[in-house]
């Protein structure tokens, strides 16, 4: 069991509190994370997970988000990770197929990586459909109203950035015999399509938001 597995780093935070308080209040974020991790869900933000633990002893977002509040910071980081995790190994199933063709790369670091890009441009088709879908935008302009406007788009890792750079670039392309086609289409050898129109397009747009 390593230090990056939820259940690992909860024995050792949880040995490392004082106060019955803070091991109860531990204890119930650990459940709540286990229940979303168990439930698919990507989304461990610290105000979802102290929203759906208010009521079971999860400590307020304020509270996790203090200096006091490492343990329970550490403890939702290594669930994150973990979910990122199963769900890059999902994606990465359920585009082969289709995409039998990716296991003709020779570089075992180059066939994940465009597997893990195919997975992510799905996942921004799919987040592009819903946002599509909102025709109302509600915003509270009431005299003296702190409205929070939680982020929509999705949390990108600094790795997973860097792997989106490389998949664009005309170095990566070239290693791969492949090129650059009209609309963000990727072209291989005789013509054949790779990746269909928008895909460079679609990463590029990514690449273009502000992830700091």
């Amino acid at each position: 069991m390593t230090m990056s597995d939820p259940n690992a780093v909860y024995e050792a935070v949880q040995s490392q509190l004082k106060s019955a308080r803070s091991r109860k209040s531990l204890e119930s974020l650990h459940t709540v994370c286990k229940e979303l991790f168990e439930s698919g869900s990507v989304d461990f933000k610290i105000t979802t997970i102290a929203r759906l633990g208010a009521s079971r002893g999860v400590p307020g977002a304020q509270t996790i988000r203090n200096k006091t509040g490492e343990p329970y910071r550490a403890l939702i980081e290594a669930w994150r990770e973990l979910s990122h995790k199963k769900n890059r190994k999902s994606a990465a199933k359920s585009v082969r197929g289709k995409h039998d063709w990716v296991d003709e790369l020779q570089n075992p670091a180059h066939r994940f990586l465009v597997l893990d890009l195919i997975a992510q441009v799905r996942h921004l088709r799919a987040e592009n459909q819903r946002y599509a879908s909102i025709t109302q935008l509600k915003i509270d302009c009431r005299a003296g109203s702190e409205a929070v406007v939680e982020p929509q788009l999705p949390h990108f890792l600094e790795y997973e950035i860097d792997a989106l750079k490389e998949a664009v670039s005309d170095e990566f392309l070239a290693r791969q015999g492949w090129v650059r086609g009209p609309h963000g289409k990727v072209i291989g050898v005789n013509g054949m399509t790779i990746f269909s129109n928008g895909y460079l397009n679609a990463i590029e747009k990514v690449l273009s938001l502000n992830h700091g």
